[in-house]
């Protein structure tokens, strides 16, 4: 078993340290983040963003061109990657991000021409080999830009300058057809898939990541190519919920798992803030006292069916030498009284009965508490499940809610993490998808936090 297990290492090592061939995918082991780095003065600070990159065990960091001097930042900084053995992909942006619009006239250099940004880059990989691949943002909302036909076109002008520079679309799940397959998959090298859990777009729910990445391994299987996991260290644009450490943490360790059974190539963070000591780029809390709480969601311009839920159960038991048990909920949503009525309920069961619920147009938008509810007849030889849940009564088109629970107060009973300040004690469980569920602990030095719950799985 020794011995086996020295093989295993060794092909393992092999993997991460031999450079990939022209036409294949990555080798396993990519441990990346993405923009975002340290700066001084407004400037890339190359040697502290590096540090900080070693602080993480990353492997690998994607630059981010997409503001006027952002290029030659990049070139200042790959001398200093060079010297570290910092693999540096250069990460550019597409026709509807180009700053200024769609012309991208004030995308410099090269503006729109991505053949010359293909041939650039190709030429700064051949004084820094370190620079081993592109990448491009939001690739699939620009296919009719980048036709199979362009694309392998751009891919081909960085190899004719740099054989085996490598080139990752940025790709969402729902884009990664059979279709897609077919068309593109002879023209990359691997793909960027940012989890978002589509269709619904969120950062609070990480249930499904296993689920989506078997489905496009086997796609992307029958082009012999592989994707790299981005795992949102930041905020994701349109959602309601700012990723916190156990997010991150959830989705980077499923992601460290495929990648160490050679089933994707990699890991990459979104935005992972570099910088120590950085708070949670939105500062509001979602708990009564403290920094966690219990969050349930429903995204903007997302219909909802009568009977849709979020949950979130655990359960509760007697204290000892008691023979009775009360509870009093703190609860809260971001709805005025004034708003519709009838649609989104918070709810509580017992023992899968309900013994309280209030619609999110009752109140305004304080914190409240409940009167107290007598749990006594409802538990079982002492114990029983406590389900906190939000619940749709009738169907809406298009009606977004925070509701939150924090702070469960009981008197001669109790259950694990009645305040959410940890993670744990808690299962979660949602019908459809729709409305989300989650616990969320704000951090006031999110960015030291997140870079070393990372670390600790990329050396892992």
């Amino acid at each position: 078993m020794l011995r086996t297990g020295l093989f295993t290492l060794i092909a393992a090592l092999c993997a991460v340290l031999l450079p990939a061939t022209a036409d294949a995918a990555p080798a396993p082991g990519v441990r990346a983040s993405y923009a975002n780095p340290v700066r001084s003065d407004g400037h890339v600070d190359a040697a502290a963003t590096i540090d900080r990159l070693r602080t993480m065990n990353a492997n690998t960091y994607a630059f981010l061109v997409q503001n006027e001097t952002d290029w030659h930042e990049l070139e200042t900084f790959l001398p200093e990657a060079q010297t570290a053995g910092l693999t540096v992909w250069t990460y550019l942006v597409p026709p509807s991000e180009c700053p200024g619009g769609t012309s991208c006239a004030e995308y410099l250099p090269y503006k729109k021409d991505y053949t010359a940004w293909a041939k650039a880059i190709g030429a700064l990989s051949q004084r820094y080999p370190v620079l081993k691949a592109w990448a491009i943002d939001d690739f699939n909302h620009n296919l009719s830009f980048f036709t199979a036909t362009y694309t392998r076109q751009i891919r081909d002008a960085g190899r004719a300058v740099q054989p085996g520079l490598e080139f990752y679309p940025v790709v969402y799940s729902d884009a990664i057809t059979t279709s897609f397959v077919d068309n593109y998959g002879g023209v990359i090298d691997s793909l960027i898939m940012p989890f978002r859990d589509d269709p619904q777009r969120n950062t609070l729910w990480t249930g499904g990541v296993s689920a989506q990445l078997d489905t496009l391994i086997t796609r992307l299987a029958a082009k012999n190519r592989k994707l790299i996991l981005m795992v949102y260290a930041s905020t994701l644009s349109a959602t309601t919920v700012t990723p916190d450490v156990a997010y991150v943490r959830a989705v980077t360790a499923v992601g460290m798992q495929y990648t160490a059974a050679g089933k994707i190539a990699g890991v990459i963070q979104y935005a992972l803030p570099l910088t120590p000591g950085r708070p949670q780029k939105s500062d509001e809390s979602f708990a009564h006292t403290g920094n966690g709480g219990l969050v349930f969601t429903v995204q903007a311009k997302t219909a909802t069916k009568a009977g849709d839920f979020a949950a979130a159960s655990t359960t509760i038991r007697l204290d000892e030498g008691s023979s009775s048990c009360r509870m009093v909920l703190w609860h809260s949503d971001d709805r005025a009284a004034t708003s519709p009525a009838g649609y989104h309920f918070k709810q509580a069961q017992v023992g899968g009965t309900q013994v309280w619920q209030r619609d999110v147009a009752t109140e305004d938008t304080d914190w409240y508490t409940s009167a107290p509810i007598d749990l006594t007849s409802r538990l079982t030889g002492g114990s029983a499940t406590l389900t906190l849940r939000l619940y749709e009564a009738k169907a809406v088109a298009d009606y977004e809610v925070v509701a939150r629970f924090d702070d469960v107060s009981l008197t001669g009973c109790h259950v694990a993490n009645a305040d959410f300040e940890a993670v744990g004690g808690w299962t979660f469980s949602r019908g459809n998808g729709v409305v989300n569920v989650g616990q969320h602990i704000y951090d006031p030095a999110y960015s030291t936090s997140v870079l070393a719950a990372v670390g600790a799985l990329y050396a892992a």
